[in-house]
């Protein structure tokens, strides 16, 4: 495995960990300012300060919901993360599958595609 995509690992890392935390934080330490993501089959949002104001009105739409990362895979520039996000408050047995594939740029995600049934979740 190589410096870059051991360092892009570590992003995937935090990428989990502030989502769960600190979605400020979240998007500004994880993403470049100049970010693209692409709700593949949703919205396509671009910049940091678009991101946050999306990600702040799913927080608030559902402020339980958490993510579990299954899997992540690293090749050079890009790390691909099979997740699940879960909301309590949907029920027990809720859960929404996705898989992001993160480009990165000097430590940071540039580009998020994201696969998921976005019909299924608030705030898009």
């Amino acid at each position: 495995m190589t410096g870059t995509e051991q360092r892009n690992l570590q992003t995937a890392e935090r990428y989990e960990t502030l989502y769960n935390t600190d979605i400020d934080r979240f998007v500004r330490e994880v993403y470049t300012a100049d970010c693209t993501v692409h709700c593949m089959g949703g919205p396509t949002i671009r910049g940091s300060e678009e991101f946050l104001k999306v990600e702040r009105a799913v927080l608030n739409a559902a402020p339980q919901r958490r993510m579990r990362v299954v899997h992540r895979h690293a090749s050079g520039d890009a790390v691909v993360v099979e997740a699940v996000v879960t909301d309590p408050a949907r029920g027990a047995e809720w859960e929404l599958p996705f898989v992001a594939i993160l480009k990165c740029r000097d430590g940071k995600i540039e580009t998020d595609r994201s696969y998921a049934d976005w019909s299924r979740w608030p705030g898009l």
